[in-house]
């Protein structure tokens, strides 16, 4: 992957007392969380993850410190290349287009995601606090350049929305004590749920029967990242697949060029969600759908490393799941 790096200098080119270790040190910490929460959305987006993002997967992007003056440099474990260098270029870019001093619709287009949007625009905040009286320079292989700040007002707007729209997964289920109360779960915990005006009551029950649904309303998430309720839901809809066009695990990140398209299920006797890939013999049971979905792409991964390696040589059933695999890759 491509060399980046990061510097704080002062914005007065006579002041030759160097950077406070103070200042270049929040500005670092500023830095490596924005970088973490747009690897997260990554994470959410490509994996589907319903809650916290795993420590395992945040530490993929972790920079390491490059010296005495607090900088940073981009260092991924090996195989996790591709997942530090995809947040690395979306930070590259949102610095390039939002120091200019315009944003538009800049946020919404990148971070698709409502909760990493409000994240990052408060990562932005923040830097910019910190960076007063100074600049950043931010660099990779190509070019060297340099970030002083955003509007901060404008920016704030993405951090005090509490009416966007945005999508959860669950099964739905009665409230065992409340019976006009409904309930959501990805992982055996209860999330209160409500229905919008234009969702007929006598529909609800179907829904509750119909297994795996993803849900469209306003999502709350506590402090560190969970679904604590879903409220006004216009609509429920059942998903027979998924398609995964990365593969994501804490040893290693694989780009698609075809997806992965994997079967959900819930064995509601047995309180297991279930992903299955035929085609490449994947079967993945836990009780909670975001440690199915990060068992199938830990298992994903081990297929990838284990028979699509430059050397590899197989035979029979092998040498198929070898050649099946290769195809889903970039040539």
């Amino acid at each position: 992957m491509h060399s980046f790096g990061f510097k704080v200098v002062s914005s007065d080119p006579d002041d030759t007392s160097g950077t406070p270790i103070a200042v270049a040190g929040n500005v670092m910490v500023d830095v490596q969380k924005l970088l973490t929460d747009i690897g997260c959305m990554d994470v959410r987006l490509e994996m589907r993850i319903q809650n916290r993002i795993p420590e395992e997967l945040r530490e993929k992007f972790k920079l390491k410190t490059g010296g005495s003056d607090g900088t940073l440099e981009s260092g991924p474990s090996k195989g996790n290349e591709a997942a530090l260098e995809s947040a690395m270029n979306t930070l590259m870019a949102t610095l390039g287009f939002l120091g200019k001093g315009a944003i538009g619709s800049w946020m919404e287009d990148t971070f698709p995601d409502i909760e990493s949007r409000k994240a990052v625009a408060q990562d932005l905040i923040d830097l910019t606090r910190h960076l007063e009286g100074y600049r950043l320079e931010y660099s990779s292989r190509a070019y060297t350049r340099t970030f002083v700040g955003i509007d901060i007002p404008k920016m704030s707007e993405y951090t005090e929305r509490t009416d966007e729209i945005s999508a959860a997964l669950g099964i739905i289920t009665r409230d065992s004590v409340k019976k006009n109360r409904w309930n959501i779960s990805s992982d055996g915990r209860l999330i209160p749920i409500t229905f919008d005006k234009n969702i007929d009551p006598s529909d609800i029950p179907r829904f509750a029967s119909a297994g795996p649904l993803i849900v469209i309303g306003l999502i709350t998430r506590d402090d560190a990242g969970d679904i604590v309720s879903v409220d006004k839901v216009s609509g429920c809809y059942e998903f027979p697949e998924v398609k995964f066009h990365r593969m994501m695990s804490a040893d290693g990140d694989r780009s698609l060029l075809n997806p992965i398209t994997a079967v959900p299920g819930y064995d509601c006797g047995q309180r297991l969600w279930t992903l299955d890939c035929e085609a490449i013999g994947i079967h993945a049971s836990k009780p909670s759908w975001d440690e199915c979905v990060k068992s199938f792409h830990d298992y994903a991964i081990f297929l990838f490393d284990t028979y699509a390696g430059d050397d590899a040589d197989f035979e029979g059933e092998e040498s198929d799941l070898r050649e099946y695999l290769l195809s889903l890759l970039p040539a």
